[in-house]
């Protein structure tokens, strides 16, 4: 499962791979709210939690000696970053089967807000570095505008799925 690779190209990808990713889950689910409220919960959770917990998964687990050279920093004992990962996945793939299976607005939106408070977590410790780490200062600073970005989006989409989820008859 896990790769032996220093080579921060592999993770480089695997995160543009989310961010482009992340744009377009954004502007199909925009669009379909438009139309098909319902629909769009569903493809909001699939690709800002599924498809982008699960591609998570595989950059900070799998080739997580790849993400560390990435991120500039190592460690001897990945164990941390591994969990990092396992939680991704599991959120994700939580999310893969509400979008999925259609369990409908509620579930969709709890992925959607338990992934945004999962990274809210992740957001302090992006902070932090940003305030104190003085060798990679500008790197953590635009982790910190960019996960906030997301965490945002994620919030939003959550309050409009489950706003939905409430105000729909049982």
């Amino acid at each position: 499962m896990i790769r032996d690779t220093d080579d921060p190209k592999i993770a480089s990808l695997l995160f543009t791979t989310t961010i482009i990713a992340t744009l377009i889950g954004i502007f199909v689910s925009i669009f379909f709210l438009f139309t098909d409220e319902e629909f769009a919960y569903r493809i909001a959770a699939a690709v800002l939690v599924g498809f982008i917990g699960v591609i998570s998964f595989i950059r900070h687990s799998v080739f997580y000696r790849s993400d560390q050279a990435r991120m500039g920093w190592r460690q001897d004992h990945p164990e941390f970053q591994l969990e990092v990962g396992y939680a991704n996945l599991a959120i994700g793939i939580s999310a893969f089967f509400a979008a999925g299976l259609n369990w409908g607005s509620l579930a969709c939106g709890m992925t959607l807000l338990i992934y945004g408070m999962y990274l809210l977590c992740t957001l302090l410790l992006h902070v932090y570095n940003a305030l104190s780490v003085s060798d990679n200062r500008a790197r953590a600073i635009k982790s910190v505008l960019n996960t906030g970005i997301f965490i945002i989006v994620l919030f939003i989409f959550a309050y409009l799925a489950l706003s939905s989820a409430h105000a729909a008859p049982f």
